[in-house]
């Protein structure tokens, strides 16, 4: 009687374990040797701890660094700013994309990876940066058998998030003294854009949205922004909580007084864009301000990014004039009454 093969979840583990097996006996890659020192000098992104040249051999000061991988763009980023050159062993494919990385020309003195499982048992880091809804989590087991850590990025919904997330992964690489002073920094812009908000008897009502209709509502990051820039979110008092969709009816009905257009630099295929194509929809755009955030800033990653975003946003809304004049026959002119629109289009243009 045959036997029956293993089961594929086995078989897979086999064939990883024996895919390390045969690597470690080979040199094992650095991303940084020789020119490591070169690096960490001008890289202005990394402030590097002191050299262990500068302590005594037994200083606790100097235990070696973990070695780390990182396996998409918003684990590169957090690597690439708090990081010391020498502990990276490779960056995720995405940073070394100029179009959607805003780190892509220090990106390029790694390693790229695609995030693969087999790619992490090549590179060997002792961690590996990954996101939440990495396909290769359920193999962590079997990556820690190897002396791979996985550490997953939580997914921000709020400034002080993507603070403590950086603190997390600052010290989950052994680099919490740096992580602090990232922050202590953030601080400082958060609190000088606190400082210029917007400051108006009716606040203006902005609405963030992509070109498929796609918005943010109440706890997301994205509100959290505008807030910092004394803005009221119209997706939240629409009712929308968390990542959603607003109607192109209700839109039409009730606009904002500023859009923040997210992803409309990038090309979409007609599926996921047909409500920014709508005419009904660049007709609005055309009496409502609106402000177009670059993708190649990745702030939809909610980290650090975000007040990027936030002084890109402060900086365009000096040059809008003041004050947003709600669109004649809308809600939010009629005090709550009824908008006297026609029908809208079908969303199939």
């Amino acid at each position: 009687m045959r036997a029956l093969p293993p089961p594929p979840m086995r078989l897979l583990a086999m064939l990883l374990l024996a895919l390390a097996s045969t690597l470690t006996s080979c040199p094992q890659p650095r991303a940084a040797t020789a020119s490591a020192q070169a690096i960490r000098a001008q890289d202005a992104g990394a402030q590097a701890s002191p050299s262990c040249d500068a302590f005594d051999d037994a200083s606790a000061s100097c235990a070696p660094q973990p070695s780390v991988v990182s396996t998409n763009l918003c684990a590169d980023l957090l690597l690439l700013r708090l990081g010391d050159p020498g502990q990276i062993r490779s960056v995720s494919r995405q940073a070394h994309d100029s179009a959607q990385s805003p780190v892509a020309e220090r990106a390029a003195r790694y390693p790229a990876n695609r995030g693969a499982v087999e790619e992490l048992l090549y590179y060997q880091p002792e961690i590996a940066l990954t996101y939440l809804g990495w396909s290769g989590r359920p193999h962590a087991e079997l990556l820690a058998e190897q002396g791979i850590r996985v550490v997953p990025l939580p997914y921000p919904r709020a400034l002080e998030d993507a603070l403590a997330m950086t603190l997390e992964i600052a010290r989950a690489i052994d680099r919490e003294a740096v992580g602090e002073q990232v922050v202590a920094e953030a601080r400082a812009r958060i609190a000088a854009l606190s400082a210029r908000a917007v400051v108006a008897e009716r606040p203006p009502r902005a609405l963030y949205l992509r070109p498929n209709g796609g918005t943010a509502g109440s706890e997301t990051y994205v509100d959290a922004l505008l807030g910092l820039l004394g803005l009221r979110n119209l997706a939240a008092e629409q009712g929308i909580r968390g990542w959603g969709r607003l109607p192109l009816e209700r839109l039409l009905a009730d606009p904002p007084d500023l859009f923040l257009l997210g992803y409309f630099d990038q090309a979409q295929p007609p599926s996921k864009s047909r409500y920014g194509r709508h005419p009904l929809f660049a007709d609005l755009l055309e009496q409502v301000p609106s402000i177009r955030l670059p993708s190649r800033t990745a702030w939809g990653c909610g980290g650090l990014e975000l007040i990027d975003a936030a002084e890109w946003i402060a900086a365009r809304l000096d040059t809008l004039e003041a004050p947003f004049e709600p669109i004649p026959g809308s809600t939010a002119e009629s005090a709550g009454a009824p908008a006297n629109g026609s029908a809208v289009p079908p969303l199939n243009r």
